[in-house]
């Protein structure tokens, strides 16, 4: 284990740091390396020959932003009670290669003690959910639980993975001192001192605008510095500030930077029944001003009754939803610009009746779309919960069962593994040019060494013949990929099936051997074309080389053929024309949708001649309400084709 720095706390507000965020930088690509890729092992496989069903062209030439490698992290909670830092745990971890793991766990954070107990702490504090009746405290000292922080550095170490500390902001709020804050922050910054700079990522408390959380409310009749009994954004601003400049003080003693997070809202609280929501994003960023480096949203994703289809599509609308409100968020508060990060989140569940979706291949298909998603929008960094969670929760088992061998992956571990192997280190535009339903998503990634990455879901029941073309760059003479589907045809499998490889009881997948799984390896000759089973995800990695792939019209031409043209002037403020030519007397639809993929406007609907036609577009919606500043996209459709484009409203 490597040796760390002890020192005693020292209860006055340290000023040699400035507390100032990285300003102008993303602190999560510091670090960035290119990423080469690494060929697997493979077997060749024929190459269908039925045409495609959906094509998709992979722009790799115009790269969407650099990839963080701080995106595929993992949560892991102390409160589990079985020591995680055991071989079995280590080496499937060491195979899934998280690139970061947040310590100690969720609303632990906020009344968790890394050291011990504290004397300064009340009996009981006000339960915010259940109108300020009073609850007891119980602290919990991190001494006490088999992963002490020292196991969790230990841990980290043999899996080679940075870490996220979430350190206790409550104690701030319900600590009875006379200056809790500054107690509350120097706790933090001796954390930071025992960590001895091996820790890169810290963030200040855990959902502390909610009122689940120990410090939404205190008791005022014992705090001593005036606190209000409800929190709000400003309030967490202003000690976020104290706890900054007090972390990167002790870091500074170290001779190390950190970086440190803070909360804000990924939705509108203006109207909700939670009063912190309020204005919680508005008075954080003008209480915080620069202090934060990264800034934290937390989220469940998709609807807890849906089916598998619907849950992965939801979540996929949530989470560009999230991102582009946050975004202009910042915007409209004139707050710096930092990264997101998602530093808790996982499938939405209400019930025990939800966990069948949980344990199943639901979750991995959610997982990767979501983190497809990050990718594509630049998000800095994620960690996702949890490592492992009693029967139905955690990737991997922890459950009372003896027929189950602990720690056994579940099967969001497989789909997880095989996209943070085939992701590169930029990520690149998709557009899909042959099937204009949603049931299809395409993700890609350049690598530094040339290949192509890229991601198909098949959200529907039933298969398709998937084909994709790279654009801007050359590929080599073959491609190969892994297809990931159920077990079994029931609404939530269980299993997971790799290829040819097939779950033998009591695995949710074949992780006996995994890494030696061979790919399935076909000639690219004049297409990239692959099956894509019912509800299943393919991983693909496409050779570098020099061969320009060319989509062949099919004679005679069809009579819905298009072209849809770049709209002027883009940038626009408040109008702009679309334009569009069409070979043949066609029926067709022209219509505007934000970031999310919402329809926002239809601009043409019906038969139209053939020639060229335009349509001007001014920036209001179908009820003729202005719409914000923002990225929108453009899109023809004419009896299964579809051609989206891109437009920026700048106000």
């Amino acid at each position: 284990m490597r040796g760390r720095i002890v020192l005693v706390c020292i209860l006055a507000v340290c000023s040699a740091v400035k507390v100032t965020g990285q300003v102008g930088a993303n602190c999560f690509l510091q670090d960035y390396e290119p990423r080469n890729a690494t060929l697997p092992p493979f077997k060749l496989a024929d190459k269908t020959t039925a045409e495609p069903v959906v094509r998709a062209e992979i722009l790799a030439a115009e790269p969407l932003g650099t990839i963080s490698p701080y995106l595929f992290g993992l949560a892991t909670a102390v409160w589990i009670g079985e020591d995680q830092n055991n071989p079995v745990l280590v080496g499937h971890l060491r195979k899934l290669a998280p690139s970061l793991i947040r310590f100690p766990g969720g609303s632990w954070s906020d009344i968790y003690f890394w050291n011990g107990t504290p004397e300064d702490l009340p009996g009981t504090i006000p339960d915010g959910g259940n109108s300020g009746r009073p609850i007891s405290l119980n602290p919990q000292s991190g001494l006490y639980y088999k992963l002490t922080f020292d196991r969790y550095l230990d841990m980290r170490d043999q899996i080679g993975s940075q870490g996220l500390i979430t350190v206790n902001y409550g104690y701030a709020r319900y600590g009875t001192s006379e200056k809790p804050v500054e107690q509350a922050a120097h706790l933090a910054a001796d954390w930071v001192r025992q960590d001895g700079g091996m820790t890169r990522f810290w963030e200040i408390g855990n959902e502390n605008g909610g009122p689940w959380e120990a410090g939404w409310q205190i008791d005022t009749t014992v705090n001593r510095d005036g606190q209000p009994e409800i929190i709000s954004g400003e309030l967490y601003g202003r000690h976020f500030r104290i706890f900054a400049d007090s972390m990167r003080a002790a870091a500074a003693e170290l001779g190390e930077t950190i970086y440190i997070g803070g909360q804000i809202l990924h939705y509108d609280g203006s109207s909700s029944w939670n009063t912190a929501d309020r204005s919680w994003n508005a008075g954080f960023f003008r209480a915080a001003g620069d202090a934060a480096d990264f800034y934290v949203i937390h989220n469940y994703f998709g609807n807890s009754s849906a089916t598998l289809k619907e849950q992965v599509s939801i979540a996929r609308s949530e989470i560009v939803e999230n991102i582009s409100f946050i975004k202009q968020d910042i915007l409209a508060n004139g707050a710096p610009d930092r990264p997101i990060a998602l530093t808790e989140w996982n499938l939405k569940w209400a019930s025990a009746a939800d966990d069948q979706k949980r344990s199943s291949i639901a979750n991995g298909m959610q997982a990767v779309v979501l983190l497809s998603e990050m990718i594509k929008h630049n998000v800095g960094m994620s960690s996702r919960w949890l490592i492992a969670n009693w029967e139905s929760d955690g990737i991997f088992y922890n459950g009372a069962s003896s027929a189950i061998p602990m720690w056994n992956p579940r099967p969001d571990y497989f789909y997880l593994y095989y996209l943070r192997h085939f992701t590169g280190d930029h990520s690149v535009e998709t557009t899909i040019t042959l099937g204009a339903d949603r049931d299809v998503l395409v993700y890609a990634t350049r690598f530094a060494s040339g290949e192509v990455g890229a991601v198909v879901v098949n959200m529907a029941s039933y298969a398709r013949v998937v084909e994709l073309v790279p654009k801007g760059v050359g590929v080599g003479d073959r491609f190969y990929y892994y297809s990931l589907k159920g077990s079994d045809g029931k609404q939530w499998p269980q299993g997971v099936v790799v290829n040819d490889e097939k779950p033998v009881a009591p695995a949710w997948g074949p992780h006996q051997g995994l890494e030696a799984i061979p790919a399935y390896a076909s000639p690219v000759g004049e297409s990239i074309r692959f099956d894509s089973p019912g509800r299943s995800v393919q991983y693909i990695l496409i050779e570098a080389g020099e061969k320009w792939l060319q989509v062949e019209e099919k004679k005679p031409v069809r009579a819905d053929h298009f072209e849809l043209l770049a709209n002027y002037p883009n940038p626009f403020n408040p109008e702009t024309t679309i334009s569009f030519t069409l070979q043949r007397r066609s029926e067709i639809k022209l219509t505007v949708c934000d970031l999310a993929g919402r329809k926002i406007a239809t601009l043409a609907d019906g038969m139209h001649e053939a020639g060229a036609h335009r349509v001007q577009f001014r920036a209001v919606d179908s009820a003729g309400m202005s719409l914000p500043s923002g990225l929108y996209f453009y899109r023809l459709e004419a009896a299964g084709l579809l051609s989206v484009k891109k437009m920026v409203l700048t106000r």
